[in-house]
């Protein structure tokens, strides 16, 4: 299970610059950024959810947490679209559905859930994943 995990994040791993995005929970290779101070103990838990599911890489990682009305987007940026610039393959949309399933288990089990949000590298939302 846990290398199916590492598999998204060989897609995807998020290189975005500290300004502008919220408060930050900084670790070895892992940044959180969450907007709103009350959830900060989320953020930490979401931070703790990647590196014991071994999704945090050799490079640096940004992911932004940000509360959409109860339901919270895990924002994480897209570093390269495929070879012939298409956009996300059946394949990646499904582990990251799979991804999105164990943290509303997990992470979100007392919330009203999250959605996974491919962005660009400024956090802007290009693809949104749900089911």
């Amino acid at each position: 299970m846990n290398r199916f995990f590492f598999g998204i994040f060989l897609v995807f791993f998020v290189t975005a610059c500290s300004g502008g995005y919220g408060n930050k929970l900084e670790g070895k290779n892992l940044n959180v950024y969450f907007v709103d101070r009350t959830d900060e103990a989320l953020a930490q838990d979401l931070g703790k959810f990647w590196k014991e599911n071994k999704l945090v890489g050799q490079a640096e990682q940004n992911i932004r947490l940000v509360n959409r009305k109860g339901v919270y987007d895990v924002q994480m940026i897209e570093t390269e679209q495929d070879a012939v610039g298409q956009d996300l393959v059946f394949i990646e949309m499904k582990l990251l559905i799979q991804l999105r399933q164990k943290l509303d288990s997990t992470v979100f089990k007392d919330e009203k859930g999250c959605r996974i949000v491919v962005c660009d590298g400024s956090f802007k939302p290009k693809y949104v994943i749900n089911d």
